[in-house]
């Protein structure tokens, strides 16, 4: 809300949450993963693109949920 202001109660909208989730996805990507000894984005686990489609589905998710709280509000 605070960043797309709170007319989008009003009127949510999923692009809306869907970016601001997967922005909150680099986060993971460029900072926990490297601190856990996983590397840039998964790039040093036996199949960092498998790692990175889940880590995209699971905020996606979130993102729906978001969303869906909004609309329930």
């Amino acid at each position: 809300v605070l960043i797309v202001g709170r007319d989008w109660l009003d009127a949510p909208t999923f692009p809306a949450v869907w970016v601001f989730s997967l922005l909150t996805i680099g986060f993971g990507w460029f900072l926990l993963q490297p601190g856990l000894g996983l590397g840039w984005a998964a790039s040093k686990t036996d199949n960092p693109w498998k790692a990175r489609a889940f880590g995209l589905v699971a905020h996606t998710v979130f993102g729906l949920g978001m969303w869906g709280l909004a609309l329930a509000v």
